[in-house]
């Protein structure tokens, strides 16, 4: 397939397989203009015009992927505090498909965070298509559980107060996520005043029993961060046994569980029992990759946040090689994981890496599916589901 440099307001994409949110509709054809999604048939039902035909024969298109949850990659991360890293981050995803990003700041002092945001905030505003959009910043931390730290940095983390609110005020058109703890501390108090900032609540890195989860949910929670990792299950008080953060998030509804599926964090197993309890339309697949993704796979150390981390047999852990500290692996790669290793149907692994993250983000109305109307965010896959190539809204990835 053959991509020109000079890129026509019409785009039509012919006898290709197109998944849409219900069905997957055979020998489809799909038409790009201006930016959004125009049209969506069957090749024989085509009747529109366009600037440039492109024929997908053996080919399926799917939504771009959304990762709400993703620390860097390409060698930058997000806690570098700076537009170059974002933009690099921006160029390594959009070369694995993904169309819309949140960048992650991990646990660090006030001052690092907000050289953080201002670098995304400055980034945001200058999206353009043919580029991943950076969509908002996802804070994981610092107000955290010291004793579900997992790889964060300890000295970082604290309870929240009435000055980190104000905080979230100052950054509110940048943080669009947030991972907390709601049993620490009055960090619970905070969530109804969060949640009308229009930032998504998440609990993580939490010790919290059943019952705290379900009050975080009626204070406006509505995910949890890397399903399994970093937070409480089932425990035993005495002859009872109580549930955790897990329990919470595999049996109500009001939540999403976002899930790591790189095949390191989690047997493939778990991933099942999350996928039969949640279903595709609560699972979010993230990659929370490291600044390692593309550039290590095994003995290489890295640095972030004041910590060094070692990168071996695929995933990265703390020095001492007691926690699994984040991922190297993006979510193109989760995707050939979940459907020839973990066995899930296609249809709603694709569901789970565009549109659930996007119902969760807030952001379904205009990206995360295929459908007329909405942004023009695709990948074109292979029949493994290598990405052959990406548009966001409308415009090739790279050009050529």
């Amino acid at each position: 397939m053959h991509f020109s440099n000079k890129i026509p307001m019409n785009i039509r994409i012919t006898h290709i397989d197109i998944y849409t949110e219900q069905e997957i509709i055979r020998d489809g054809s799909l038409l790009l203009s201006d930016g959004v999604i125009a049209s969506v048939c069957r090749t024989s039902e085509e009747t529109a015009d366009a600037t440039r035909v492109i024929n997908g024969t053996g080919l399926s298109v799917v939504p771009g992927y959304i990762d709400a949850h993703c620390h860097g990659g390409g060698g930058y991360d997000c806690n570098q505090g700076t537009e170059e890293a974002l933009v690099k981050m921006r160029t390594f995803y959009g070369r694995h498909g993904v169309t819309t990003l949140y960048p992650t700041l991990a646990a660090d002092l006030l001052p690092a965070l907000e050289q953080g945001l201002q670098a995304v905030r400055s980034v945001m505003r200058k999206n353009k298509a043919g580029e991943t959009e950076i969509a908002g910043c996802h804070l994981e931390g610092p107000f955290l559980n010291k004793v579900y730290k997992g790889s964060q940095a300890e000295d970082a983390i604290l309870p929240m107060t009435d000055d980190h609110l104000r905080f979230y005020e100052t950054y509110s058109d940048v943080i669009r996520r947030t991972t907390i703890a709601p049993e620490v501390g009055h960090n619970l108090d905070y969530f109804p005043a969060l949640r009308a900032m229009n930032i998504q609540l998440s609990v993580g890195h939490s010790c919290a029993e059943y019952n705290e989860v379900l009050a975080a949910i009626e204070a406006g929670a509505t995910s949890v961060t890397h399903l399994y990792n970093a937070m409480s299950q089932t425990k035993k008080t005495g002859p009872f046994r109580i549930g955790g953060v897990v329990e919470a998030a595999l049996t109500q509804d009001a939540l999403y569980a976002e899930i790591i599926c790189d095949g390191y964090h989690l047997p493939n197993e778990l991933i099942q029992i999350a996928y039969r309890c949640k279903g595709a339309d609560r699972l979010s697949v993230c990659s929370d990759a490291s600044r390692a993704a593309g550039v290590v796979t095994h003995g290489d150390t890295i640095h972030s946040c004041g910590e060094t981390y070692v990168v071996e047999n695929g995933v990265v852990m703390n020095s001492t090689r007691t926690s699994l500290a984040s991922s190297i692996t993006p979510v193109d790669k989760m995707v050939r994981h979940l459907i020839f290793n973990v066995g899930l149907p296609a249809i709603d692994v694709v569901r789970m890496t565009s549109g659930t993250t996007a119902k969760m983000m807030g952001i379904f109305d205009r990206k995360g599916s295929i459908a007329v109307g909405k942004d023009a965010d695709i990948n074109i896959v292979d029949a493994q589901f290598n990405v052959v190539k990406t548009f966001c809204k409308g415009v090739p990835v790279g050009g050529e």
